[in-house]
């Protein structure tokens, strides 16, 4: 095989109605078997939709891993010789506990994983393990199954990674609006390197409109194959590539740079930190201006640039100001100038050097001439206690690891500043989706420059961006950012053990084609 068959089967799904959605995924699954899937993946709760208030509700259209739906798709998946993943609400008969999972039927039609979503439905459904395996091995590679949501924090799909997984299947109900979870779902390819496909629903809920929402399919580099909705039930192909008839991903590549021992603060347990000043005795939050600023890579020269920028700018007096990394090839002269222009300015101004034949180095220069620096990746984050707020610097490739920024702001981090030569469009995806682990980003490269603050509930995080002349700026409101929620199912011990990572058996093909990025014209779609 040089390529691989998925398909999506994005089901009209009627509400507490089991027997006719069970029906229709048989036939569907069988459909997109017949046209050569060897994967078929199947919405979040397809058995029975979605919007249950109370277990007494759910539990007349729960089964358990042993039930109908699952053997009924079991005999789809023997006849054919597919995978098959099948979301459902479970009940477990020892205990009377729901979950919301999916099962992985195997190519023999046996059971192969029953997967427990860990963000799990706070009226009905038991969180499943945040340790719980959820990856199997199949002749392609490994492969990891996430439910919706487990992919809105970047630290689940990051252990699934960390286990070998080299291609995310996400079973998603998912409607479009407040955050588009194709945004999300773009991040956590980009950022770990794997492949990764969703598929999501069509229809309407009991409470959801769910006709405009996406099922979707991103290559491990973040780029896009598949991005369809249909008003009705419908069956998406799509096709990947196969590097010796294995899947490719940047998996290795992605986590190369990761420094667990800069993550530990990130298992301390902050559910008594409700004001973040007080319990970090931070400095006293006011509103402060930040200022990201980008500009031609050919002025990234040091002296040069710096007063060229500062002067687009009527007044950055009190403000903390971020630049691009820039070129320097004189550091003793880079940080004097730097300095001369933190005191006439009256600014705090973030960013990076690059010296010939030297990692880079990132620095904060305040108006009184003090000097913070590091060299990203060697050296520990540093906490900067401004006069209102406290920051840390970031390179681009830290910032792409959920486990920094989540330390971080378990730190009392208020603001996490990224200096870039330049960012693309999905860096801004990942750096945006940081945002979600409580801590605003402001983030500056040669292209673009842009700040975004934490969402509120789940709506998408607030973002300032800009590519033009102007630069990105925004009033920050230091206060809002120490009222600080934040997720802790999470497994400390494997995110943190940096002796251990398993890896898959594709991994030594994972260099191939830059560990796969660049093979977007390998994709293909099917109608």
């Amino acid at each position: 095989m040089e390529r691989l068959n998925i398909a999506l089967i994005h089901l009209d799904v009627r509400y507490a109605d089991p027997e006719h959605n069970r029906k229709e995924l048989v036939r569907l699954n069988r459909q997109a078997a017949l046209a050569g899937a060897r994967i078929i993946v199947n919405t979040e709760l397809a058995v029975s939709g979605y919007s249950f208030r109370s277990p007494e509700e759910v539990s007349s259209c729960a089964e358990s891993m042993e039930g109908v739906s699952v053997r009924e798709l079991a005999g789809v998946a023997a006849e054919s010789g597919c995978y098959i993943v099948l979301g459902y609400p479970e009940v477990d008969p020892a205990t009377g506990i729901f979950y919301n999972s999916a099962a992985v039927i195997a190519p023999d039609g046996k059971l192969l994983l029953n997967y427990r979503k860990v963000t799990a439905e706070v009226r009905w459904a038991c969180p499943g393990s945040h340790k719980q395996d959820n990856t199997f091995d199949t002749p392609w590679g490994r492969v990891a199954v996430l439910i919706c949501s487990d992919t809105y924090y970047g630290v689940i799909p990051r252990r699934a990674a960390l286990c070998g997984a080299d291609l995310f299947l996400v079973s998603a109900n998912w409607p479009g609006g407040s955050l588009d979870p194709r945004e999300i779902w773009r991040a956590r390819a980009r950022e770990n390197g794997c492949s990764l496909v969703a598929c999501n629903r069509t229809g309407k809920d009991r409470t959801m409109e769910c006709q405009d929402a996406f099922s979707c399919a991103y290559a491990s580099d973040g780029s896009v194959i598949l991005e369809r909705s249909s008003p009705v039930s419908e069956v998406f192909h799509l096709t990947l590539p196969l590097v010796d008839g294995r899947l490719p991903s940047a998996r290795a590549e992605s986590l190369r740079t990761r420094v667990p021992e800069h993550y530990r603060a990130m298992y301390l347990d902050m559910r008594y930190a409700a004001d973040m000043t007080a319990y970090h005795a931070l400095p006293a939050p006011e509103i402060v201006p930040v200022y990201c600023l980008h500009g031609s890579i050919e002025l990234l020269l040091g002296d040069a640039y710096v007063d060229s920028q500062l002067a687009e700018i009527d007044s950055v007096s009190g403000s903390v100001v971020v630049l691009p990394l820039m070129n320097a090839p004189n550091r003793e002269e880079m940080i004097r100038t730097l300095k001369e222009a933190s005191l006439a300015h009256g600014a705090v101004i973030c960013t990076g050097i690059m010296l010939p034949n030297e990692p880079p180095e990132l620095l904060c220069c305040r108006p009184d001439g003090s000097l913070v620096h590091r060299r990203p990746g060697s050296d520990e984050f540093s906490m900067i206690d401004l006069d209102h707020l406290r920051i840390a610097l970031l390179s681009k490739e830290e910032s792409y690891h959920p486990e920094s920024v989540t330390a971080l702001a378990k730190q009392g981090c208020d603001i996490a500043v990224v200096s870039a030569m330049s960012f693309d469009a999905a860096d801004r995806l990942v750096l945006g989706s940081r945002s979600i682990e409580q801590v605003a980003v402001a983030a500056s490269g040669a292209n673009i420059s842009f700040i975004c603050m934490p969402p509120v509930d789940h709506y998408r995080w607030e973002e300032r961006f800009s590519e033009g002349s102007e630069c990105a700026s925004m009033e920050i409101d230091v206060e809002k950012l120490r009222k600080k929620r934040f997720f802790d199912r999470i497994d400390a011990e494997l995110l943190l053990d940096g002796h251990k990572v398993p890896v898959s058996e594709s991994s030594s093909i994972n260099s191939v084609g830059a560990g796969g990025r660049g093979l977007k014209e390998a994709y293909s779609l099917q109608e």
